[in-house]
């Protein structure tokens, strides 16, 4: 079974990427670059966990980034390998269409997706 393009109509939010190239003896981020892609998805993925004294919830998402329509594309596996070598996490805002922002958001994951020839169909970005 083949894997389905994406709709383009979903694809409407514009992920900024601050990728840290060291820190400071107060774990401050250093020489922080950003990086843009726009036409992306994002959507909300959201927990609640129940035990017998709380219940809470913890706030998700998930990011595809999808080649055909996001721009530039940027290896963003290898990016968020190089920010965890200098001892960091890679961080996020998103905005929307309308221009309302939010964040920021850590990613926790990426993660490429393959289709059935091997090539990069998608990626997605665990955040929280």
């Amino acid at each position: 079974m083949a894997l389905k393009k994406f709709p383009r109509r979903i694809f409407r939010d514009t992920i900024t990427l601050y990728a840290p190239a060291g820190f400071s003896r107060y774990q401050q981020p250093q020489n922080v670059t950003q990086y843009k892609i726009s036409n992306v998805h994002v959507q909300a993925d959201n927990d609640t966990v129940k035990t017998a004294d709380n219940t809470e919830v913890r706030l998700k998402g998930k990011c595809w980034i999808y080649p055909p329509y996001s721009t530039p594309m940027i290896d963003v596996e290898a990016l968020q390998e190089q920010v965890q070598a200098a001892g960091g996490v890679l961080t996020c805002t998103i905005a929307n269409k309308a221009g309302k922002s939010s964040g920021p958001y850590t990613v926790l994951s990426v993660n490429g997706y393959p289709d059935d020839f091997d090539n990069l169909h998608h990626i997605m970005l665990e955040l929280v």
